[in-house]
């Protein structure tokens, strides 16, 4: 009983939040951020929905396939291969490779990107990831954002967003107080950021969503009982590094 009310207050919520989501492309990104969600849980069944919503909204399919392909940063490649096998079999339509480019290109590109995301403390976030590990530090900046984050197809925006929601709803605190600050440092308002978020938050198991309580209130304000606050201060300095 208690798994079928989540699934059912997950559905409700997600189909409200979706269609509050709006950018300057129409209404179709609610509905992608839910797609996302529910297949960074493991929820096929819902992924096709949300994304039978998206198609209706007015998404593209370029857009779709982007959102399966960022999982593959935050949810590995088995959730970016079923988001894609979701994808391909409600949307049909043929993929294009895009150029492959070259490693100091995504460097490049990633180092720009990365820079926007993370602003004064871009400096401090590599050197934290690089004392885990050198390799890691790399495939962030290439491959991360270079590669996949800085991709055509998609705004910046959006995809920051995009990994809001699936951070909220994997409960990654530490990773997901950083992308609300960095959704905010892309120009998405404060309550697309609040309702991304809580896209994500309500597909999180019942004991991760205290996590993402937390990371909201470390990056903005105390929520109040029950949800997510908009914020009462401006956008501060993170604290945190990665």
């Amino acid at each position: 009983m208690r798994a079928s009310s989540d699934k059912a207050r997950a559905r409700s919520g997600a189909a409200i939040g979706a269609r509050a989501v709006r950018t300057g492309r129409g209404a179709g990104l609610g509905p992608l951020l839910e797609f996302a969600a529910a297949m960074a849980t493991g929820d096929a069944a819902g992924a096709a929905r949300a994304l039978r919503r998206a198609r209706a909204a007015g998404a593209s399919r370029v857009a779709a396939e982007e959102t399966a392909l960022m999982l593959m940063l935050y949810a590995g490649y088995p959730a970016a291969l079923e988001g894609l096998r979701v994808a391909h079999a409600e949307w049909p339509g043929r993929s294009r490779a895009s150029d492959a480019g070259a490693p100091r290109r995504w460097r490049a590109s990633g180092e720009r990107l990365c820079r926007r995301v993370y602003g004064p403390n871009t400096r401090r976030l590599i050197e934290n990831v690089r004392a885990l590990h050198p390799d890691l530090a790399t495939w962030m900046i290439e491959h991360g954002y270079g590669r996949v984050l800085s991709r055509a197809g998609m705004p910046a925006r959006d995809r920051e967003l995009c990994s809001v929601t699936v951070l909220a709803a994997l409960g990654w605190e530490r990773q997901l107080h950083s992308h609300l600050l960095g959704a905010r440092r892309l120009g998405a308002p404060l309550a697309e950021v609040r309702r991304a978020c809580d896209l994500g938050r309500r597909r999180a198991p019942a004991g991760r969503r205290a996590s993402v309580r937390r990371a909201w209130r470390a990056a903005f304000a105390a929520p109040p009982r029950g949800g997510m606050a908009a914020p009462r201060r401006r956008l501060t300095t993170p604290r945190r590094g990665t």
